[in-house]
């Protein structure tokens, strides 16, 4: 049996389990006893807290928290003299607004006593994903429509500006029209800035809408450009209507569902965005349209999205304009949505356009260069200029970007939702996917996906009838807790396409909504070293320090319906010790729990061990975040001891100085004990025998 050193603390413990979710929760009786010596501890399966990382930009004075048990809630509210913001019941999640820096909030609840919390993050800064400018040379030989893309496309329908329309006719659109499918009866929400309902060609397309930060619903058919042109842009491109004037979008007779998330003063924060996503949701959107995106994980958005996949909702997202191969853009890399790329037409041939972003996430492309649409008028809100007027009025731009390709799909799958409109995400995305034109390299590619979008291919082809599941993966250390932060990947191996990403929550789950059946490598990594919790100072933590402690796990799946795949973490962690340069008396080598001590201040130990040189101190059966210690009696000297800690296999050089002559402990580290992070080893444990 292990030794447990006990310290006598009359109060009532709560272990938080920062980032990794490991701790002492549903430890077995053998390994520790925490009722004697007055030591109580209230330790349930709800006491785990994920902390967002501070390591990209985020809002000040706001945190974001999921929660099980929403009294708990209070505790937090009262320890920062907050108030709510956003509360959404939906996800199980309130905003919290108050005086002070995010990571002083993250401090003041790390030392509250706290159950049934999930996790605590701020809110991360986006951006629209601005349109990339189009040279004044460019725009007077569009105008002339001489030795342009747009040169070579006959004129299509008869709106003032069809000749303009080249993206229309890439995508083949007028044969599902002829087909007798424009979009009727399908709401699509243009998640964005505020749309122009007066302009000429959006006259009877904008239907009730919804301001996230003024908690104000939008009448129907008004001017709601709060924050700028883009989303009138957008909504153009979706759903002008076939009036004559102007253009016409991919799906005339579809409705838009303005969700301003971009207002007077920018971003409106992850909480707003996800209060506006689960509006349009329970509103009647069907398809939510993305053009916007930035950095940081965010476990409210991803429940927000999952909301809507999980209710039959279609999620369209630009790639983003960044000329990057990369998997680190939300929401455009939760799994189940439809990622977009930029498509151009150059020298005769379709391709995707050179600052579109590159990623196996990438779903399709789209047309989104020079594209021509509405934006507002001199008199609304979001006027910014325009290039073309009407000759009945209403104002025109070209935009381009990954912005301007994503309402192109985001238009198809209203003509698709026409057709099918009970089809789940994942059977519309099929539809999108299996008539899409291969562009770029053959097959299944990192730039455009499957290959440019396709509405005559997508609306003949009959619905998928079955290879559509959700998946849960779950991270579990050798006691049982669930390991948040944890990167899981899922890599296709009976053909080409996207693959998907997530991060486990606080429970140690990573969520796939509306994927794609077959069979799979799944790797589970991380938590990730390079994945920060804090930043700076003695709370400055991250849960996963050193690239040692990551463990990695694979494992290949043939998945047919929805399931769960658990991987069971584990680690080792073994010592020795040289010779010390003094008489340490009677000392001991102790594994503390770190995680206690920062939340109470008070120290407790799993074992001690009599300090010897010539033996081997295994333990590699504790999963915790914890401090590895020497204890001394023969004090009156400074001196260092030092050794090797044998972590996962990898052998690191550790040393710990007893800095003053009356200095009864060391704690044994890289640094001798003196530096933040890497005083802490995360370690998972054993499983039984």
């Amino acid at each position: 049996m292990k030794k447990i050193l006990k310290y006598t603390i009359p109060v009532v413990l709560v272990l938080f389990l920062i980032l990794s979710a490991c701790g002492v929760n549903n430890l077995s009786s053998d390994k520790l006893n925490l009722s004697d010596n007055n030591l109580t501890a209230s330790v349930t399966e709800n006491s785990t807290i994920k902390f967002g990382e501070l390591d990209v930009e985020y809002e000040e004075g706001k945190i974001l928290v999921g929660y099980e048990n929403k009294e708990e809630v209070d505790k937090i509210l009262e320890a920062l003299n907050g108030t709510i913001a956003v509360d959404l019941p939906q996800i199980k999640m309130v905003s919290i607004k108050f005086d002070g820096t995010v990571k002083e909030a993250y401090e003041k609840i790390l030392k509250l006593d706290l159950k049934g919390i999930k996790y605590v993050e701020p809110s991360y800064k986006r951006y629209i994903i601005d349109p990339k400018p189009i040279s004044e040379e460019t725009n007077k030989l569009i105008k002339e429509i001489k030795q342009t893309s747009v040169d070579v496309f006959a004129g299509r329908d008869d709106e003032e500006f069809s000749k303009y329309l080249w993206g229309l006719e890439a995508l083949d659109v007028e044969q599902a029209w002829n087909a007798g499918y424009t979009g009727k009866g399908v709401v699509v929400a243009v998640i964005d800035t505020g749309v122009d309902g007066t302009h000429p060609d959006l006259v009877g397309q904008v239907i009730e809408g919804y301001r996230p930060l003024t908690d104000e619903v939008l009448e129907a058919g008004t001017d709601s450009s709060y924050g700028g042109a883009h989303g009138t842009h957008v909504a153009g491109t979706i759903a002008a209507t076939d009036n004559g004037m102007g253009i016409i979008g991919v799906a005339p007779d579809a409705k838009i569902m303005p969700i301003v998330i971009f207002d007077t003063g920018g971003y409106v924060g992850d909480d707003e965005v996800a209060e506006g996503v689960i509006w349009a949701v329970d509103h009647g959107a069907n398809v939510l349209q993305n053009s916007w995106g930035g950095w940081g994980y965010s476990y409210t958005l991803k429940n927000a999205y999952d909301y809507a996949l999980d209710n039959d909702v279609v999620v369209t997202v630009s790639a983003g304009n960044d000329h990057t191969d990369q998997h680190l853009h939300y929401p455009s890399n939760y799994p189940g949505i439809i990622q977009v790329a930029a498509v151009e037409y150059y020298g005769g041939e379709y391709r995707t356009t050179w600052f579109s972003n590159r990623s196996d996430a990438i779903t399709v492309g789209a047309p989104g260069v020079a594209i021509l649409s509405t934006v507002p008028g001199i008199s609304s809100i979001g006027y910014e200029g325009y290039t073309l007027e009407g000759s009945l009025g209403g104002f025109y731009d070209f935009y381009q970007g990954t912005s301007m390709a994503c309402p192109h799909v985001s238009g198809l799958v209203a003509l698709l939702l026409e057709k099918y409109p009970d089809a789940s995400p994942w059977q519309i995305r099929k539809l999108i996917e299996n008539g899409a034109v291969d562009i770029d390299e053959v097959g299944f590619d990192h730039s455009s996906g499957y290959g440019l979008i396709n509405a005559n291919n997508s609306i003949s082809s009959d619905l998928p009838a079955d290879g559509g599941l959700s998946f849960d993966v779950v991270a579990l250390d050798s006691w049982g807790n669930g390991i948040s932060g944890v990167f899981v990947t899922m890599k296709r191996l009976d053909g080409e396409g996207a693959d998907y990403f997530a991060k486990s929550d606080y429970s140690g789950v990573a969520h796939f909504s509306n994927i794609d059946a077959g069979e799979y490598e799944i790797i589970v990594g991380g938590p990730d070293s390079n994945d920060r919790a804090y930043a700076g100072g003695y709370y400055g933590m991250s849960y996963a320090y050193r690239r040692e402690e990551e463990r990695q796990y694979s494992d290949i799946v043939n998945l047919a319906t929805d399931t769960t795949k658990v991987f069971e973490f584990s680690s080792t962690f073994e010592v020795n010790f040289d010779e010390p340069t003094v008489d340490l008396g009677q000392a001991t080598v102790t594994i503390d729990s770190a995680l206690y001590e920062l939340i109470l201040g008070t120290r407790y130990s799993y074992d001690a061990e009599a300090f010897a040189t010539n033996m081997t101190y295994d333990f590699s059966w504790v999963a915790d975040l914890s401090l590895l210690r020497v204890e001394r009696s023969n004090v009156g000297t400074t001196c260092t001891v030092s050794g090797t800690v044998t972590l996962n296999g990898y052998e690191i050089p550790v040393f710990g100085t007893f800095d003053s002559t009356d200095a009864t402990l060391a704690t044994v580290d890289e640094t001798g004990g003196v530096y933040g992070p890497s005083l802490w080893w995360l370690l998972f444990g054993q499983p039984p025998l």
